[in-house]
């Protein structure tokens, strides 16, 4: 049973594949929706670790904190510098990987297109796989370095802003005699 003529279903195969532009658009729309996964995840976790670093901080300077308040606010940098290296761990090791792959699939589209108007088979799925799994070639190390600063830096500067605070409300424990 067909689906319908060409003009009733664009996505249908042709005796040449598919239009690689649209196969381009739906790739860029999987890559865009990846990318804002990543987004979200890290402007919440920035939202919620700077949320609770300032409940914290304003607690802790609070009057109670003659109570031995700073132990407690220690703690729970602690906890949050352990909170932000699981988020690090799963944007580095699943999401970030999950756009890689289909950034991947893009760029070898693109390349295609240089020679062909169409395209036989589709691979997102298999480049993201690939990519989540770490099967993908890395680019050599300065491009690749160039790639992933941002990313270092963006989780590297709270996780020290994070382990300050907890250094401080330790270093004010201490001085308490709690």
């Amino acid at each position: 049973m067909s689906l319908g003529n060409k003009a009733d279903d664009p996505f249908k195969l042709s005796d040449d594949g598919w239009p690689i532009l649209d196969v381009w658009n739906k790739y860029e729309k999987i890559a865009m929706h990846f990318n804002d996964l990543i987004i979200k995840l890290r402007t919440q976790a920035l939202a919620g670790v700077a949320a609770l670093s300032t409940v914290v901080t304003l607690f802790a300077k609070s009057d109670a904190a003659s109570s031995g308040v700073w132990g407690l606010a220690a703690f729970i940098f602690a906890g949050l510098c352990l909170a932000w290296i699981a988020i690090w761990i799963i944007d580095f090791s699943y999401y970030n990987r999950l756009l890689t792959g289909a950034v991947m699939s893009i760029v070898r589209l693109e390349e295609r297109s240089k020679i062909s108007s169409f395209v036989r088979h589709i691979d997102m799925s298999t480049s993201i796989e690939a990519a989540v799994a770490n099967d993908h070639q890395r680019p050599k190390f300065k491009q690749y370095l160039k790639l992933n600063w941002g990313r270092w830096a963006f989780y590297i500067i709270v996780f020290d802003a994070l382990a300050a605070g907890f250094i401080f409300c330790v270093m004010e424990q201490i001085k308490s005699g709690h």
